[in-house]
């Protein structure tokens, strides 16, 4: 007789839900898949973390009690770094102490758990890319010891839950391979970009966010213009908040998806002014670099036009602009009236920001950025 293995997954949170440390969510364990003979599971969720906890959060644990926790996963105090456990028949809690520097503020993740008894390992993924695992040694005599205890998530037993918001919490009877685990992230983070929608840039390279500090280049009474720099490596959704806009003259109707290869706008949630750039006439240049300058500007006109496309993820220097934006895509900004790309670098201003530019580079590696919805 031939058996089948029957591979299940339920999704157990979908759309966004707030949590406080005192929060919690239970999920009986007659309700997720079973446990099969691959004697393993996968856990996928985004995750936004608002503020760190003073000691241990709990993301997730399976388990009538503390030291009963497979799989258990939890945030360590003061920085949110991951800490994914599980329970052994030699040993009730084993796995990694502390993995990593920590998880930003604002800013989503998504992480992927996953647990094989067949396999002897445990190995975590952070937005689709591997970052570290835990291997059973004595792989003739040491088990995983999975249970029939509930699924919590947040606040359990004795530990606090975390302090932000979670979606797309999905529960899997095997373990995903590494190409499964980038599906999903690539799946769950694929919302599209509409016209309307808050959105932030940030920059592939440097991995800091699109922002305004206040400062103004001077071009006279009548013409006062903020500078935009990149700043922090975490979001400030006070300074790093954009709209997405029709172009000049253009009609749109908000909600509606934005078409890639299309010249699109974006207007800066905090000032109410729109991304700008110009030719550099009259000294009109970046400090350091002597670029392009890049600026809010309260007069709109056709200097704040953007053509949007998509980098291909297949083909070095080249775009693919099939279909509409999709948040977490990497795409080039290229400015309409000038033809350069919107540009930043490792060139820090005085006071500690980095310059941004439009700027033609061949190399293509300081052009790329990441768009990302903005949800609070």
């Amino acid at each position: 007789m031939t058996k089948h293995v029957v591979r299940e997954w339920i999704e157990l949170i979908s759309d966004t839900i707030s949590f406080g440390e005192n929060d919690q969510r239970v999920f009986e364990n007659a309700g997720l898949p079973a446990v099969n003979e691959d004697l393993s599971l996968s856990i996928t969720l985004r995750l936004k973390i608002r503020k760190h906890g003073l000691t241990y959060a709990t993301i997730f644990h399976k388990g009538t009690k503390d030291l009963i926790r497979t799989p258990g996963f939890w945030l360590t105090g003061n920085k949110s770094a991951l800490c994914p456990r599980f329970t052994c028949n030699w040993n009730p809690n084993v796995g990694i102490d502390e993995l990593g520097d920590g998880l930003s503020l604002n800013k989503w993740y998504h992480l992927t758990y996953t647990l094989s008894d067949l396999k002897k390992r445990m190995d975590i993924y952070i937005d689709g890319e591997w970052v570290g695992f835990y291997s059973i040694q004595s792989v003739k005599t040491q088990k995983v010891n999975f249970n029939d205890g509930p699924l919590y998530i947040g606040c359990c037993h004795s530990w606090k839950g975390f302090n932000g918001e979670i979606s797309n919490f999905r529960y899997f009877n095997w373990r995903l391979s590494s190409e499964e685990v980038k599906r999903d992230f690539f799946n769950s983070s694929r919302k599209p970009i509409l016209y309307g929608s808050r959105i932030a840039l940030v920059h592939v390279s440097t991995r800091k966010y699109l922002s305004t500090k206040g400062i103004k280049y001077d071009f006279g009474q009548q013409n006062q213009q903020y500078m935009v720099i990149c700043n922090g490596q975490e979001i400030d959704l006070k300074s790093d908040v954009w709209t997405v806009i029709g172009a000049n003259g253009k009609s749109v109707i908000t909600g509606s998806p934005v078409s890639l290869n299309t010249t699109i706008g974006f207007k800066h949630q905090a000032t109410g002014h729109n991304l700008h750039s110009h030719d550099t006439n009259y000294g009109r240049y970046t400090p350091i670099s002597k670029q392009q300058q890049v600026t809010l500007c309260r007069d709109v006109n056709t200097d704040d036009d953007w053509l949007v496309q998509r980098y291909s993820p297949n083909t070095p220097n080249s775009f693919d602009n099939s279909g509409n934006l999709m948040s977490g895509e990497i795409i080039d900004l290229s400015h309409s009236k000038t033809n350069k790309s919107l540009y930043s670098h490792s060139i820090i201003l005085g006071d500690g920001s980095q310059e941004v530019s439009c700027h033609k580079d061949e190399s293509e590696t300081n052009n790329k950025w990441r768009i990302e919805l903005v949800t609070d």
